[in-house]
């Protein structure tokens, strides 16, 4: 059927020659009809007179998918549906021969060709014209220990492009467990062949390394690409101590703490809460006092409302034009101040001005309280004193500050208690209550991390190694965390450390209890030369990739080191 088909699509380009009066149909358009072709591969042993060599395994990808054949007593295999103008990479294999490698055009010289076709070449391995090209690869894929890893699978290749015509152009050889390869290579005689060794770059190759971030250190798997010509730049290595410090977490917050207030009528006098006895202002004289009196003015004393004791009063002497307003603010006294019989408020007192028949005077004064700060709820859980805030209002003005509780609490068995039995403090002089706010201080864990040259070159730790990220907060003094310290692939063990806490509840110092050993300063010291520092990675390498001069028999080695690699993706 598929030959009946290639035979209608060349009687259609006759029909179409023949009978179009307006187009020409090109053999380039009978070439684009065709699309595809059938490509015959022919395999001959180049070491006896290109005699067909049946049973070669030839290979090639079509369209994505890896296709195999193997060559019949001819020698020959087709690969049926080939699209035309493309370039196949064809492998041929052969037990005793070498593996060749070759590029074969798909393109037909015509539109009637329905094939196209290529001779590849093998050689026997016993053939004398042989030189041998070896080596081993190596690769940075661990670069927490201090050797080389070894490549295997992957494919080398030596060019030979001064062979007869028919020859291959390439000769293939694979890596084996120990990163070695071997690979058999026909040369003239004459000793003027040029050799090129090439190498495949490797792609999604599993990479591990110390990582750090933020001086956080972990060892961690990251996909890289090796490039063998060093065509892309070998990602930064930074420097990770072995050693991780791990603070234990602190304790869960206290709850429940609660402070009160109440006004502390002992001290709550008219005059102390003003600052002075002329702490007062005329906001208004009014008018019509006093029609009555004599002379042009009169002093008053004019009483407040009744204090706490209901008994005794403070009171204000005012001075009034005859028939007419407020003229001055002369003093206040509180009663019975020679005795101490002083007059106390727990609220503002009222003045009234409805005297001597006037009106319309109004007087402005200050008046602030005392107030006792109590506990009114002692909390439980707590380890380290919470920080209150205090919001107060004076003299019309609105403060926010600290209130210091270290200086009148103490904790007991988790509870807040005063230093005194009835109240924390006496507060004052406000113009009304206070208020306090228990900020929740959150508790943190402590974290810090060990500085690789600070770290002893004898491979133990030491107290001053480390530095702190964060000191924590809301630890118990009595009862420390633990303090761990974990190793980083492998290296040191033995180091202990213990937390020492301030009564504020955050770690002061790490003590060294044991100094460990077999620590390294730096995980990452792939080239094992005791550096500290970060490295910015190797660059691949490879020795002697071009061989001239050949001569049969003649053996060459020839290395590569694939380097650090770049890293492309996370896994």
């Amino acid at each position: 059927m598929k030959n009946i088909l290639k035979n209608f699509v060349f009687a259609l380009v006759i029909v179409f020659s023949f009978n179009s009066c307006e187009d020409t149909f090109t053999e380039e358009d009978a070439m684009e009809a065709l699309q595809k072709v059938d490509l015959i591969i022919a395999v001959t042993d180049k070491s006896n007179y290109d005699q067909a060599i049946d049973g070669a395994t030839v290979s090639t990808v079509i369209d994505g998918v890896n296709v195999e054949k193997t060559t019949d007593a001819t020698g020959l295999v087709t690969f049926e549906d080939v699209n035309i103008g493309g370039n196949l990479n064809i492998y041929v294999t052969k037990v005793d021969y070498t593996t060749t490698f070759t590029t074969v055009n798909t393109t037909p010289s015509d539109y009637r060709q329905a094939t196209v076709s290529a001779s590849v070449s093998v050689y026997s391995l016993a053939d004398e014209s042989l030189v041998t090209v070896k080596g081993q690869l190596t690769i940075e894929t661990d670069l927490t220990n201090r050797t080389k890893e070894v490549v295997e699978g992957a494919e080398v290749k030596v060019y030979n492009q001064y062979l007869p015509n028919g020859g291959a152009k390439a000769f293939i050889g694979i890596s084996d467990a120990e990163g070695k390869y071997e690979i058999k290579v026909p040369v003239n005689s004459t000793g003027n062949d040029y050799i090129n060794v090439r190498f495949q770059s490797l792609e999604n190759i599993s990479r591990t390394v110390g990582l750090n971030v933020n001086n956080n250190y972990s060892v961690v798997t990251q996909n890289a690409f090796y490039d063998i010509e060093g065509n892309n730049n070998p990602t930064d290595i930074p420097s990770v101590p072995s050693a991780l410090i791990t603070i234990g977490a602190p304790a869960a917050l206290g709850t429940g703490f609660e402070i009160s207030t109440e006004i502390d009528t002992s001290t709550s006098r008219l005059t102390d809460a003003t600052g002075n006895y002329w702490n007062m202002n005329m906001l208004h004289t009014g008018s019509g006092y006093f029609p009555d009196i004599t002379g042009s003015d009169t002093t008053v004393w004019v009483f407040f409302s009744p204090d706490t004791k209901g008994l005794d009063t403070a009171r204000v002497q005012l001075t009034f034009e005859k028939n007419g307003g407020l003229v001055s603010i002369d003093g206040m006294l509180d009663y019975g101040t020679w005795n101490g019989r002083y007059a106390k408020y727990s609220a503002k007192p009222t003045l009234n001005l409805n005297i001597g028949g006037g009106t319309g005077a109004e007087i402005y004064y200050n008046f602030r309280l005392y107030y006792n700060i109590l506990i009114s709820n002692n909390g439980s859980g707590y380890i380290t004193l919470p920080t209150v805030k205090k919001t107060y209002v004076s003299l019309g003005v609105e403060s926010i500050n600290t209130y210091s509780l270290s200086s009148y609490a103490f904790i007991n068995s988790g509870s807040i208690y005063s230093n005194s039995a009835s109240k924390l403090s006496m507060e004052g002089r406000y113009d009304s209550a206070p208020i306090f706010t228990i900020v929740v201080d959150e508790s943190a864990q402590a974290n810090a991390y060990f500085i690789p040259s600070w770290m002893n070159s004898d491979s133990t730790l030491d107290a001053g190694d480390y530095s702190w990220i964060s000191q924590g907060n809301n630890y118990e003094p009595s009862n420390p965390p633990t303090v761990t310290i974990t190793s980083l692939a492998g290296y040191g063990s033995g180091a202990e450390f213990r937390a020492e806490v301030l009564s504020t509840g955050v770690i002061n110092n790490l003590e060294l209890i044991n100094t460990g050993q077999g620590y390294a300063r730096n995980i990452n010291d792939f080239r094992n030369s005791g550096t500290t520092g970060n490295y910015s990675g190797d660059y691949s390498s490879y020795s002697n990739s071009n061989l001239y001069n050949v001569l049969p028999g003649d053996s060459y080695t020839v290395n590569a080191y694939y380097g650090t690699g770049q890293v492309t993706e996370l896994e």
